[in-house]
This record gives C-alpha cells, sequence and structure tokens, in this order.
C-alpha cells in the first residue's frame, strides 16, 4: 500500500502539532454542539399523501357513522308514507335546529341565562317527543301520533328562530 506524502508528513512531524493545547472555550463549545439535539424535518411528498389519505379516511368513517351517508337511503327504505315523511321531517327539522342552536351558543357568552332558558325548552319538548315515539311504537301508523311528532319538531325550530329574533350578538 501506496502512503501518501501528507500522511508520512504528518506522521512524520506529530510532536510539533501538538505542542499547543485548545482552550477550554473551544471544547465547551463542542460540548454545546454535541447536546443540541438535532432536528430532521420531514418534507417528504410521500409523507403529506399519506397524510391527506388518512384525513379522508377518518373523515370518511366519521360521515358514515353519522348516517349522512346513509340517512336518505333509510328514508326511501320506509314502505309506509306516513313514516317515511316523518323520517325526511326529523332529518330537516333536526338540521335546521342545530344550525340555529350553534348561532345562538356563540351569544351565550353575552347572555348567560339564556342558555338556560333555552335548554330547559328543548328538553322538555324533547322529552314530549320521546313520549310520541312510545306512543307510535304501540300503534306503528297512527297518523295522529306522527302529525303531533311532526308539530313537536316545528314547535323547536319557532322557538329558536325566536330566540335568534330576539337576541343581537
Amino acid at each position: 500500500m501506496k502512503t501518501d506524502r501528507l500522511e508520512e508528513f504528518v506522521r512524520n512531524n506529530r510532536e510539533e502539532f501538538d505542542q499547543f493545547e485548545p482552550s477550554a472555550k473551544v471544547w465547551e463549545n463542542i460540548n454545546q454542539a454535541r447536546r443540541q439535539p438535532k432536528i430532521r424535518r420531514l418534507n417528504t411528498p410521500l409523507l403529506r399523501v399519506a397524510a391527506v389519505l388518512v384525513l379522508a379516511v377518518i373523515f370518511t368513517v366519521t360521515l358514515y357513522r353519522t348516517n349522512i351517508f346513509t340517512q336518505g337511503n333509510y328514508a326511501r327504505k320506509i314502505k309506509d308514507p306516513e313514516l317515511r315523511e316523518l323520517v325526511e321531517a326529523e332529518a330537516y327539522y333536526a338540521h335546521q335546529v342545530n344550525g340555529k342552536l350553534k348561532e345562538i351558543k356563540k351569544c351565550y357568552y353575552t347572555n348567560p341565562e339564556l342558555k338556560s332558558e333555552i335548554e330547559t325548552d328543548l328538553t322538555e319538548l324533547e322529552q314530549m317527543y320521546n313520549e310520541l315515539k312510545g306512543d307510535l311504537r304501540e300503534n306503528i301508523s297512527n297518523k295522529a301520533v306522527i302529525e303531533a311528532m311532526i308539530d313537536n319538531n316545528r314547535t323547536r325550530l319557532k322557538l329558536v328562530d325566536e330566540v335568534l329574533e330576539q337576541i343581537n350578538c
């Protein structure tokens, strides 16, 4: 193996190179550099694609579990037209009431008493609705019960609409 001239020179004159000691500050800087964690950024396009796919799957599963995809199909599967009307009305009114409740909830911080009043009224209407559901189970095609359930939903929507008209936030 052939040796390099520089390597040979360094080997022959090693004592002359080792005559000076580095200061303590140099060693301190070296130790600080060793202690600092190395930050590695993961900017790979493949990782971004994987993250988007994971989010898409989570979004789809969430939508499926909340019956957004299947709710319309459920209403179409019901043979009885009155029951189908009830299911469609439930979906419509629930969507409307929830949307308006979100607007009202934004005003809770300015009107704290508003929260208890609305929740009390809506809880009362919900209890009445659940009683009507029980009555409907006993007599599945009772048109009067179905109409009462739809009226209950209308009352909820009317209550929320009136509250929105009265408050200014």
